[in-house]
């Protein structure tokens, strides 16, 4: 049920144009911004563990958005390339969309590791199932709007 109320707040984003401009947008929108907000009432943490929890989310997600950075400047590349993009150019942007998800699984571990060593693993596992459907809700959004390779 939590899981059905968090896809409704994503997907009422403003998203009635999906072009490639309002993808980008949308990584950078109020969806990103109330994310805190949707898994502070998710966990509903008990005041202890939210002086701990909360301080270490921020430093997560100013780590967070810089990938995200990293995902939006490729994205920009990729529609820039699109129309004449070579078989170097697709390497060379997949080698980066790599080394993006390669970043950010190394963020996710060590931050799960840093979390689990101040609360509860079963905790730090919910936030990050929470965190992991909430970016793969933005991230699908934006790939739809993207121009397929052909």
């Amino acid at each position: 049920m939590l899981l059905s109320f968090l896809l409704v707040a994503v997907l009422q984003a403003p998203a009635q144009d999906t072009s490639v401009a309002n993808a980008i947008a949308l990584l950078r929108s109020d969806v990103r911004a109330n994310k805190a907000e949707l898994i502070g009432r998710a966990l509903a943490l008990p005041d202890s563990q939210a002086q701990v929890f909360w301080p270490m989310y921020r430093e997560y997600e100013a780590e967070t958005a810089k990938l995200w950075d990293q995902r939006v400047q490729l994205i920009r590349d990729y529609v820039a390339a699109y129309d004449s993009l070579s078989d170097a150019k697709a390497r060379e942007l997949m080698k980066r969309a790599f080394d993006i998800d390669e970043q950010r699984v190394k963020l996710n571990k060590s931050t799960f590791n840093k979390f689990a060593k101040k609360l509860p693993a079963k905790t730090v596992a919910h936030f990050f199932q929470l965190d992991g459907f909430l970016n793969r809700v933005l991230e699908l959004k934006v790939v739809a709007a993207l121009p397929e390779i052909h």
